[in-house]
């Protein structure tokens, strides 16, 4: 398959796919977390989560093959976490989008070095998308930290419904 992207762009692609995939279990995960705890509406977040993080994903792929790139997808890690708390969980959820948000802007970094003007403009689309999905986590870790405690969660719970 004959590319004009560098190999190192077209790593750094595949490799956010995985990325993407992983964000996409951990938020689904994340929501059978919650509604094993009664928290249904709460998982109903990260269930929503878990269908952007696919969409994302699928976006990268789309980028690789409208470029006539391969396309290489990891293997996405087992997720088994333990959520002591409603903020711990909260934190982990936040953790991850700022880890996506520097991933991506790393990927923008390189498009801009490689001069790729179509990669470069999608990075700058998805770090678009990346700065709601940080408000939407900040806003999250905001109103556990007020909660703090999983009994406290279920008025939460109750006001989302």
């Amino acid at each position: 398959m004959t590319s004009l992207m560098n190999e190192s762009l077209k790593a750094v692609l595949n490799e956010q796919i995985g990325h993407e995939f992983y964000n996409a279990n951990l938020y689904m995960y994340m929501c059978a977390f919650l509604r094993n705890k009664g928290l249904d509406n709460l998982g109903k977040h990260f269930e929503n989560q878990h269908e952007e993080e696919i969409g994302h994903g699928k976006e990268f792929v789309s980028l690789l093959t409208d470029l006539n790139t391969d396309v290489i997808i990891p293997e996405i890690d087992e997720i088994n976490m333990q959520f002591i708390s409603i903020v711990g969980l909260a934190q982990a959820y936040l953790d991850r989008e700022i880890l996506t948000t520097t991933s991506i802007n790393e990927i923008l970094k390189l498009a801009i070095q490689s001069e790729d003007p179509v990669v470069e403009q999608k990075m700058r689309e998805m770090i678009a998308k990346q700065q709601k999905e940080y408000e939407e986590a900040t806003t999250f870790l905001d109103k556990a930290t007020l909660l703090s405690e999983w009994w406290q969660c279920a008025l939460w719970d109750a006001a989302k419904g």
